[in-house]
């Protein structure tokens, strides 16, 4: 399986970000903050087994 290739611009990588860094700028703990960011990317992309999905938005992440 080949994840999706997401641009900085898309829609998906936008709503993964913006919810780990809205997160973690008003106290949230890391893992909460990256596990909702996991949930975002799994709703937009239900394809990717979700083993995969951490491995996938880690490098998206500031």
């Amino acid at each position: 399986m080949v994840e999706p290739i997401c641009p900085v611009s898309a829609a998906c990588r936008q709503a993964v970000t913006r919810a780990y860094t809205t997160l973690k700028e008003s106290g949230a703990d890391e893992r909460v903050a990256f596990e909702a960011a996991e949930i975002v990317y799994a709703w937009h992309h239900p394809e990717v087994p979700r083993q995969r999905v951490p491995f996938v938005i880690a490098d998206w992440l500031p």
